[in-house]
């Protein structure tokens, strides 16, 4: 069931006309800029698009203030790591552009997190690594905040306890918040 929704969802997003893209990207931009001037926060996780996942890179040269990290992948685990710039990247394990460098020796305050689906009761469909389920099982403080355009929100995901929720979602048309 989970890959059959992984599989249609990702298509969809791939199918994406390419001004509608850019579209609701600068519309999310604007959105996660407007909730992250309302957020007291050092630190940000956020991730490097893939298959045509949001685009927030853009987010870099704004928050020049802010440790701002992104993930990497080693072996079965993921870490976050802070980075300088854009130069600080390199394909990773799956072909997703990852930062050199060790983990974050600090919390993170923040993340903005891609999924391929996320449901209206906050849980999140990823690529079926497991890698974020697996960092979030450990590392338990930080807002997580899920990214998507809004095609990508269902009615309800088929949910197990090891997986994630998010405390809020951001896509172009709402921001869905938890109870």
């Amino acid at each position: 069931m989970k890959n059959d929704i992984r599989k249609e969802f990702l298509r969809k997003r791939l199918n994406l006309d390419v001004s509608l893209y850019e579209k609701y990207n600068q519309v999310i931009y604007e959105k996660v800029l407007e909730f992250l001037s309302n957020v007291e926060f050092n630190s940000i996780a956020m991730y490097y698009p893939f298959k045509k996942e949001v685009d927030l890179l853009k987010l870099v040269g704004v928050l020049k203030d802010k440790d701002i990290l992104f993930p990497k992948v080693i072996g079965n685990n993921m870490i976050f790591v802070k980075i300088n710039s854009f130069s600080d990247f390199k394909k990773g394990k799956f072909g997703i552009m990852e930062p050199s460098g060790g983990p974050y020796g600090k919390e993170i305050d923040v993340y903005l997190i891609p999924g391929v689906a996320f449901d209206k009761k906050l849980y999140r469909l990823g690529y079926g690594g497991g890698f974020f389920d697996k960092y979030f099982s450990k590392q338990r403080t930080g807002l997580k905040v899920g990214i998507a355009f809004d095609f990508q929100i269902i009615d309800k995901l088929l949910v197990f306890d090891y997986d994630i929720k998010m405390d809020k979602i951001i896509t172009e048309k709402r921001i869905i918040e938890g109870d």
